[in-house]
């Protein structure tokens, strides 16, 4: 696992940054929680689900901001998915993405996430 995440690494762009509160990934079309935002970064997040995602998967998201104080819209992107391996506990499955698509108001919002990091 260690040399396939130094490759990884190696290959991003810009730096990601640990989501430390709950925000849900949910797939668009078909309205299921696929899983948890587990880090992020201008142009790619990474997921922890339950089922594993093929690579070079085309997906359209919906990142879910669960907030105490009060409601946050979601955040729409277009990915691609570019790994999936088996966590520790092998039941959920890491996934990183590539963000594709993505509207200006949400990449504004992004960039001010990781700008607060």
């Amino acid at each position: 696992m260690q040399s396939n995440q130094k490759s990884v690494k190696d290959m991003r762009k810009k730096e990601r940054f640990d989501v430390t509160d709950v925000v849900r990934i949910i797939d668009k079309p078909s309205g299921r929680d696929i899983g948890q935002l587990v880090n992020i970064s201008e142009d790619g997040i990474m997921m922890l689900g339950s089922q594993p995602i093929p690579e070079n998967s085309i997906m359209q998201l919906a990142l879910v901001f669960d907030c105490e104080s009060g409601s946050t819209p979601d955040i729409n992107i277009g990915v691609e998915s570019l790994w999936s391996q088996p966590s520790a506990e092998e039941s959920s499955h890491w996934t990183g993405f590539y963000i594709i698509d993505i509207s200006e108001q949400d990449q504004e919002r992004i960039q001010n996430m990781v700008s607060q990091v």
